[in-house]
């Protein structure tokens, strides 16, 4: 039988079991998705709602920050506005001039606007400035609960006292940081409350950034922000000068560079010239760089000096490259080696050396010991063919560039031998030391590592160039500008033109001679010690009735001890010191190949000098001498007479010393006197005979109306009324100003304090005169002897001696000499004070350069007895590094432009064994002389300090920088 297919059948009960379940389930996920909905409708809700009010905070923000850049602008161009004498701006000083107290200011001028708005009034106070700038302000929001115009007010109630000020609150109405949009909500905005602090000495800006699209409790959305901010004086440059200035080669310059000279129309007249640090050093190289310089002659669009890969003018025009060496390759001498994205000069240097292609070049010996190269096992690249250095003093200046590389204010090493060099493979160390890493942090960033590559950070001016005279000007009197400009122009700011022409007294400050009286005379008050001659024979054991005929037979014993070689004086007028047979002299300039005079000097050796006058008209040598707190060079400052640098000169007779060129008789008082109680002749034993007969006779050359007997004016006639006057000083006619001036050299001196000198009222380069030579520097505590208060400034003073180590207003300074010897290390600090400075050989300068004569024809020296211009205004330089006539410097030549005897450059001839140049290299080689070579370049580095102290006196704008570490955010 078939099987059955009947239906099965459930039961009713269990169909009804099953569907309940399902509901219950069906329910369950219905809610959990009911709940998820909800859940993810109030979740976008909140989302939408928290992103709206993100973004109106952000807008807030945005506002506050807009408002934070503006305020310090706005703040830092108000101080700016205000040009002050005084340097020490402190909480009195501060207050003044935020409230407009003139008389707690001191000297002071206020310049106007620079952004161009009206204001009813010049501004008497910094908080009034701000006021009159915020004013012209647009876009302001006219809401309720804002102000509409700037006021200055008290401070909001229950603000902290011990903080904040009452007083001087400057607030500003609230400004749009956009076109707002149509409705009823102003556009986000900022508002600005400037407030002086308590102390007195900062002003806190708080910036209030608001967005009005959404409101809380009737209120924007509101952020605030703040930051302190401190009102300073400071020089922006690292040197200023009316006369032209020149960087020679080895000569590395951190700081911009300001030149006032315009007088472009003379011989050697450009403002600047910037000298290639890497030419003439390997004649393949040299032919690399001028293809460079062709290509940046025709493409460098910012005078910088580089060219921008990838730019559209500079990048499309990179000098063609060529097998520059003849090994049947292209030298690829054009590449960015250190990768920032131009190529320059030191980009070219570093492919000619670069042996491996490790982009960076191996110093040469001895600076290879020690360093990290020299731990890696690297080879010295830096060479000659011949493996000989190719330049020790360049090396050795690129690798040390920078010292605190790391910027922890921690730099500098143990200079245990006061060589001014970091000598590791002598066991010095640096001071900059990471005990956790047991490294020296900034020898890893590349200082002194041995080796020149991209971290060596180099530029020829890190910094910009700014000109009073116009580009067109300088183009049409000297021809195009950038072949008087080699080497890379690199402005701290990204954004900084690096040359900048046509500038005012507001961006190039006016340096002059009367720009540093309160601290001159300060320092002046300072040398308050014992007579100079007091402290001379303390030291040599003697008394003073000793000391005018002293012998060097009398100093004491010991080669270490005070030491005095004498010049007596000039007892029977004959223009000489009555010991000249035997006295010390020099040419001045000391060791120049060009000779302006010749001096006796009394040498002083191994002597302490404390807080001294330097008495008029010494003229001596110092040798190995320390000089503590305050040395004052004291002279007659009325130098103005036509004369003044003929007076008194000498040259050599035939006995090899020198005599005087035109020998005169004091007569008496009155000029013109009939000198008929004057010896007829000089004194037989004076002057042999032979060097008498070489003398010019006063009657048939007279320089001025007191050589003239009085019975002869009559038949001078009207040339007699063309002779100028007679130089009468105190009653006294003077034909020798050698003796109302200081012409003064150091060598190997310390200097812990400052030197200051009697400022003249012209520049006489030759009489006026100061040289620094060998191993002298100056700090303001002493090396070997730091507790000694002996040997250190008296407390009182070194506030003064903190704002200049130097301060020499219309002096001549030479630092170095022509040919400085390798062992020279020469280093100034703060704001460094002359009429004109050179320097060769090894310096470093950690300050500024403040150089105050300005060249004019007309004015003395370059007018003559008639007050008729003559001479060259560019003749008269400012000089870091060698130059030559070609150049300008008169004083000085070229060293590619010395002979070359045996491969060996030089520089002169030595008469007496002493290594010194006794005949310049312009003449011929004496019989039984010997030649001294050329000691190289040295390396010069000058290095701009923004926080040194500056002289009272100097006017120079206020700055209002940020001080570091106080941005916050929040409420008051």
């Amino acid at each position: 039988m078939a099987p059955s297919l009947r239906k099965r059948i459930v039961p009713s009960a269990a169909r009804t079991h099953r569907r309940g379940v399902a509901s219950v389930l069906a329910m369950m996920f219905l809610i959990v998705f009911g709940s998820l909905v909800a859940a993810m409708a109030i979740t976008s809700t909140g989302n939408i709602r928290t992103a709206s009010m993100h973004l109106h905070v952000m807008q807030a923000m945005g506002a506050a920050e807009t408002g934070m850049m503006i305020a310090q602008d706005r703040l830092d161009e108000a101080a700016g506005r205000f040009v002050v004498a005084e340097s020490d701006i402190d909480a009195a000083r501060t207050t003044a001039l935020w409230d407009g107290d003139a008389g707690g200011i001191g000297v002071y001028t206020v310049r106007p606007a620079p952004s161009g708005f009206s204001e009813p009034a010049l501004p008497t106070g910094v908080a009034e400035a701000l006021v009159n700038h915020h004013d012209a302000d647009q876009n302001v929001v006219t809401a309720a609960g804002f102000i509409t115009a700037a006021q200055i007010g008290t401070a909001p109630a229950g603000v902290d006292g011990a903080v904040y000020r009452d007083a001087g609150w400057v607030y500003t109405p609230a400004v749009m940081v956009e076109t707002p949009a149509a409705g009823p909500n102003p556009a986000p905005a900022f508002q600005i409350r400037y407030a002086p602090l308590a102390d007195g000495e900062h002003i806190r800006v708080i910036v209030d950034g608001y967005s009005f699209d959404v409101n809380r409790g009737g209120e924007p959305v509101s952020r605030t922000i703040m930051r302190d901010f401190r009102l300073n004086k400071s020089v922006d440059h690292a040197i200023i000068s009316h006369a032209r200035i020149l960087i020679g080669k080895n000569v590395v310059v951190d700081g911009d560079l300001g030149a006032r000279f315009t007088d472009t129309e003379y011989t050697a007249g450009d403002p600047i010239n910037l000298v290639s640090d890497f030419y003439g050093i390997d004649p393949i190289l040299d032919q690399k760089l001028e293809r460079f310089w062709a290509a940046t002659q025709l493409s460098d669009v910012d005078g910088d000096n580089r060219l921008r890969i990838g730019h559209p003018i500079e990048g499309l025009n990179l000098p063609a490259d060529d097998d520059f060496d003849g090994d049947g390759d292209v030298d690829g001498a054009f590449q960015d080696v250190t990768g920032d994205g131009f190529l320059d000069e030191f980009d070219i240097f570093i492919r000619h050396y670069d042996a491996d292609g490790d982009g960076r070049v191996v110093v040469p010996e001895p600076w290879l010991a020690g360093t990290t190269a020299a731990d890696d096992g690297a080879t010295p690249e830096f060479v000659n063919s011949d493996g000989t250095p190719a330049d020790l003093d360049l090396a050795l200046l690129l690798d040390s560039l920078h010292p605190d590389r790391n910027r922890n204010g921690v730099y500098g090493f143990e200079d245990d031998d006061n060589d001014g060099i970091f000598d590791p493979a002598d066991g010095e160390r640096l001071l900059d030391f990471d005990d956790v890493t047991n490294t020296f942090p900034d020898q890893v960033l590349g200082y002194r590592d041995g080796y020149i590559d991209a971290m060596d950070q180099y530029a020829k001016v890190a910094g910009r160039l700014m000109f009073t005279a116009e580009a067109s000007a300088w183009e049409l009197n000297q021809g195009p500008i950038q072949p008087k400009l080699r080497g890379p122009i690199i402005p701290d700011d990204e954004d900084g033109a690096p040359l900048t022409f046509g500038l005012t007294d507001q961006d190039l400050p006016n340096i002059t001679a009367g720009s540093f009286v309160d601290t001159e005379n300060a320092l002046m008050a300072g040398a308050d010690g014992d007579p100079f001659w007091t402290q001379v024979a303390a030291q040599l054991g003697a008394t003073l009735p000793d000391l005018p005929t002293w012998t060097e037979a009398m100093n004491p014993a010991g080669t270490d001890t005070p030491y005095l070689v004498p010049l007596w004086s000039d007892a029977d007028l004959d223009g000489l010191p009555d010991n000249w047979d035997v006295a010390y002299f020099e040419e001045a300039p000391f060791n120049s190949p060009v000779i302006s005079d010749f001096y006796y000097r009394p040498v002083f050796r191994n002597m302490v000098f404390r807080d001294v006058e330097i008495p008029i008209g010494l003229n001596g040598l110092f040798e190995d001498c320390t000089f503590v707190g305050v040395t004052w060079v004291r002279l007659h400052t009325d130098n103005s007479h036509p004369h003044w640098s003929q007076y008194g000169v000498n040259y050599l007779g035939p006995s090899g010393r020198p005599i005087p060129k035109f020998p005169r008789y004091i007569y008496g008082d009155d000029p013109g006197e009939d000198p008929a109680d004057a010896p007829p002749t000089l004194p037989a034993t004076a002057i042999p005979p032979a060097q008498l007969l070489e003398m010019t006779d006063p009657s048939t050359s007279p320089l001025d109306k007191g050589d003239v007997l009085a019975s002869e004016i009559v038949s001078y006639g009207s040339a007699y009324t063309l002779l100028p006057d007679a130089l009468v000083v105190g009653g006294r006619r003077y034909v020798d100003t050698k003796m109302l001036s200081n012409n003064l050299r150091f060598h190997n001196c310390l200097f812990v304090g400052s030197i200051v000198a009697d400022t003249p009222v012209t520049y006489t380069q030759v009489r006026n005169k100061v040289q620094f030579t060998g191993e002298t520097r100056f700090t303001t505590v002493h090396p070997d002897e730091p507790a000694n208060g002996f040997l250190n400034p008296d407390p009182a003073d070194l506030d003064d001696i903190l704002r200049s180590s130097m301060m020499l207003p219309n002096y001549s300074v030479d630092i170095g000499t022509f040919n400085s010897p390798p062992e020279q290390n020469v280093r100034l600090q703060g704001a460094v004070i002359a009429g004109v400075l050179d320097a060769r050989g090894n310096t470093t300068i950690d300050g500024a350069l403040l150089l105050t004569y300005r060249p004019e024809r007309g004015v003395q020296p370059l007018a003559d007895v008639f007050g008729e211009a003559i001479g060259n205004p560019a003749g008269f330089n400012a000089s870091l590094g060698y130059f030559g006539e070609s150049n300008g410097d008169f004083e000085s030549i070229d060293p590619s432009d010395l002979p070359l005897i045996g491969g060996v450059r030089i520089a002169g001839w030595d008469l007496d064994g002493d290594g010194l140049i006794d005949v310049p290299v312009t003449e011929p080689q004496p019989p039984g002389s010997t030649a001294v070579p050329f000691h190289g370049y040295g390396r010069i580095l000058l290095r701009h300090d923004p926080d040194m102290e500056l002289p009272g006196g100097l006017l120079l704008p206020l700055k209002a920088p940020p001080v570091r570490g106080t941005y916050r955010e929040g409420s008051l």
